[in-house]
């Protein structure tokens, strides 16, 4: 059984490792030195919810709903269109690091509301734990689905508080405008094309395409 919770570790830190929306506001958030603690918590958490979703079995369900994932979809695209457009604002007038040297860390309320958001509207965390997570799962017996979600959920951990305490010590080096407008930037584009890809999948699921 330790081999399939290394092969959990493993196989989920590879998805989680790669470079994404969440991934992309953990670090903004550590550069920010705004409540890292509670973001990389509630990334962790929300994770936990999503692959135990898809290790469990309950993802494939879900996504045999299409008005359900119609639903997400809509929620998801209309999220990140709206988060592309602030990083856009943001890159064009370089405001984020003036913003960031001025103001006091967002409420609690505003960032428990935006890092679940992120995490559980984030299109990709359904492919990675419901289809992807969840058709390697299909082939394990109960016990071994066990192990592999304590290893997966054992990467989540340990890659989101790295991710967020690293990018706050580093936060002393980014105190170049031009740094957080390429962020900004590279945020906005990210976000406005994972809501492109969400809409022509809602459009072509409603048959407009």
């Amino acid at each position: 059984m330790l081999n399939t919770y290394l092969n959990g570790v493993i196989f989920c830190f590879v998805l989680i490792a790669a470079i994404g929306v969440q991934n992309l506001y953990v670090i903004e958030q550590g550069l920010a030195k705004n409540r890292i603690f509670l973001v990389c918590l509630l990334s962790f958490l929300g994770d936990c919810v999503l692959f135990g979703f898809g290790v469990f079995g309950i993802g494939a369900i879900a996504l045999k709903n299409q008005n359900f994932m119609l639903l997400l979809g809509s929620c998801g695209a209309i999220f990140l269109l709206l988060y592309g457009a602030t990083s856009l604002k943001s890159a064009i007038q370089g405001t984020h690091f003036a913003k960031i040297k001025s103001a006091k860390p967002q409420s609690l309320k505003a960032t428990t509301l935006k890092t679940l958001a992120i995490s559980l509207l984030n299109p990709h965390a359904y492919i990675d734990t419901f289809i992807i997570v969840g058709g390697f799962c299909a082939t394990l017996e109960n016990t071994a689905k066990s192990y592999f979600y304590t290893g997966a959920i054992t990467a989540s951990f340990v890659w989101f508080f790295a991710l967020g305490y690293s990018s706050k010590m580093l936060s002393r080096f980014f105190t170049n405008p031009k740094i957080w407008r390429v962020l900004d930037s590279l945020i906005a584009c990210l976000m406005f094309y994972i809501a492109f890809l969400i809409i022509k999948f809602i459009m072509q699921n409603l048959g407009y395409l």
